[in-house]
């Protein structure tokens, strides 16, 4: 008797703290809303005065301050990620923002995307590379975002061309990590004849492919949920795509992560039209090209050497105008406005046939 007496006084206990809890996501939803309701006249205020929406010092600002005031038991992780995303759709209301990706819908571009803006804007998905680099330069969308190297394949060489083409900024980094399925619509791997996917997708399982599925016709695609598209209409094809694409096209997962190696991650740049403020932790882009001449390239680089700076990334590709002559493009530490990378950038124009400033902006930390 006692102990049902004891049950009954528990969970009374428990429904007046759910209660409690009730009450207080009514406080917070009316509080987001308010402060969303006040960004939405920050948004105005800007566009009067023809201020950027994005003040990532300001955002920096507001972070830093959290974990100063926050006393527990939230860890300052949490609420950085909950205010990120509060920050995001702050923005969001101020201005929609439109962001091109090579699509369709559930390719690894668009899955990069949703997390790179938190879901927050309107996400537009293009045909090719060359679309989203367009559609960003004519203003149609006020970011892009790029696959640009993987850590199993390298780099996404066409990305890298288009930057020679075009004249954009990179604004952004965000890095993904990407997991391979074996789609079709049976879920049958017996009846698969065809597997269709992306090259790059199709090179991070060729191992697998090999084993499971040796006579299979391999047929590329422009992305992954192209494939899964493909696939989706014919019977005896299969597609290497995400576990997001199966549900939107209605396929069944026939075998998940099949890519050969773990780790598998893609660095995406986002591409947008403005320049991006230092935040203290960033990393400068160029691409430059050399004359076709002995140690032409380390004049180039012995500014770099000499002021100290870290060099992240050297990648060289092929002009194009001209026999065994390069673009090279590289990544260092730090950002334009600081004075020792403007100056070795300026120094390594010097040397140089050709240097593009590509971009300063925060370093996103790795997967």
């Amino acid at each position: 008797m006692t102990k049902t007496i004891d049950n009954q006084q528990l969970e009374q206990r428990l429904a007046g703290f759910r209660a409690d809890i009730d009450g207080i996501d009514r406080e917070i939803v009316a509080l987001i809303n308010k402060r969303l309701l006040i960004g939405k006249k920050i948004g105005e205020i800007k566009d009067e005065i023809g201020s950027e929406v994005l003040d990532q010092q300001r955002e920096n600002r507001v972070l830093e301050r959290l974990a100063r005031i926050n006393q527990g038991p939230a860890e300052d992780d949490v609420l950085r990620y909950i205010y990120s995303v509060i920050m995001t759709a702050s923005r969001q209301i101020q201005r929609a923002n439109r962001i091109s990706y090579l699509g369709p819908e559930a390719s690894y571009s668009h899955i990069a995307s949703l997390n790179h803006f938190s879901h927050s804007g309107q996400f537009v998905n293009e045909v090719s590379l060359r679309e989203v680099f367009q559609q960003v330069e004519k203003k149609e969308s006020n970011f892009g975002v790029v696959p640009v190297e993987n850590s199993i394949e390298g780099a996404v060489n066409h990305t890298l061309d288009l930057f020679y083409e075009f004249d954009l900024t990179i604004v952004a980094e965000h890095y993904e990590n990407i997991s391979h399925d074996l789609l079709s619509a049976t879920g049958d791997i017996d009846a698969i004849k065809t597997v269709y996917s992306h090259p790059q997708a199709l090179a991070q399982c060729r191992n697998w492919l090999r084993q499971k599925l040796p006579n299979a016709k391999i047929v590329e695609a422009t992305s992954t949920s192209q494939a899964a598209k493909i696939a989706a209409k014919e019977n005896h094809a299969g597609a290497i795509a995400s576990s997001r694409a199966a549900h939107i096209y209605n396929l069944q997962v026939v075998e998940s992560k099949i890519e050969d190696l773990s780790g598998n991650i893609t660095r995406f740049l986002v591409i947008g039209r403005d320049k991006v403020e230092k935040t203290g932790r960033d990393k400068t882009s160029v691409m430059f090209a050399t004359s076709h001449v002995p140690g032409a390239l380390f004049k180039a680089l012995d500014p770099v050497n000499k002021a100290g700076l870290n060099m992240v990334k050297l990648e060289s590709r092929p002009t194009r105008h001209q026999n065994w002559s390069y673009y090279f493009f590289m990544d260092i530490e730090g950002h334009i406005e600081d004075k020792i990378v403007f100056d070795t950038i300026e120094e390594m124009k010097a040397n140089s046939l050709y240097l593009k400033l590509l971009g300063s902006y925060p370093v996103s930390r790795e997967l």
